[in-house]
């Protein structure tokens, strides 16, 4: 009788290729979908409410999941999507670049005492541009003059990439994952700016990243992937 009980409805007995596929992890689509929507839609989880300052980060994963799941369309209206990406361009830095969130904009209230307080973010830069793209921007409100000046302020001379620039210091560590942002954010600006702006130096950057990876690096505070986090 115990086996009779273990038998498929076909009146045969499972296969093991049966239980294996029961038991191989599956894609949740509708939990996904549903949980991507309550954090573009409604409020964050509460496990989040520590990142404020990353909240474009947080909004590029929300969007992006959306869309590779191909959800996004579907349950947002032309409208919403139109307002994400003024969201996104109100954390634009008149200098270039994008801020983490709109909490660092002092508006009218700025001044050269307060702007160390304001300044571009590279990963929020990358983050921005990327939620743009997905959402059909044309970037024409983009300031990609003023990002193309500011971008190579950020590499330093053994190519790594900090996060920030504040009073024309490169702050934040030398984690790979800078440069992959400041790589991105170039190739998204796009275009030949030879002879009217200084450009990222690519092979320096390549040169650092690969000795990062390797641990030969003459610079002891370059940090390989997963060492360090954005």
């Amino acid at each position: 009788m115990a086996i009779a009980t273990q038998m498929s409805g076909t009146g045969t007995l499972p296969t093991f290729a049966d239980q294996k596929a029961e038991d191989e992890p599956r894609l949740d689509f509708k939990r996904q979908t549903k949980y991507f929507l309550r954090c573009l839609k409604t409020y964050l989880p509460t496990a989040y409410t520590g990142n404020d300052s990353n909240r474009m980060s947080l909004a590029f994963f929300t969007i992006c999941g959306l869309d590779l799941l191909g959800q996004l369309e579907e349950n947002t209206t032309a409208e919403e999507r139109r307002d994400y990406a003024d969201w996104v361009y109100m954390n634009q830095h008149p200098k270039g670049g994008f801020r983490g969130f709109p909490g660092t904009d002092f508006g009218e209230r700025a001044t050269t005492d307060n702007e160390a307080w304001d300044p571009a973010n590279l990963p929020a830069t990358f983050f921005a541009l990327c939620i743009l793209l997905i959402l059909g921007d044309d970037f024409s409100r983009l300031k990609r003059r003023e990002c193309l000046d500011w971008l190579p302020k950020l590499q330093r001379e053994d190519g790594s990439f900090g996060e920030t620039l504040v009073d024309g210091v490169i702050q934040g560590s030398t984690d790979s994952r800078f440069g992959y942002c400041g790589a991105g954010v170039r190739y998204m600006l796009a275009g030949d700016i030879s002879g009217t702006h200084q450009d990222i130096r690519v092979d320096t950057l390549v040169r650092c990243i690969c000795a990062a990876e390797v641990g030969t690096s003459s610079s002891k505070s370059i940090i390989p992937i997963g060492a360090d986090t954005v």
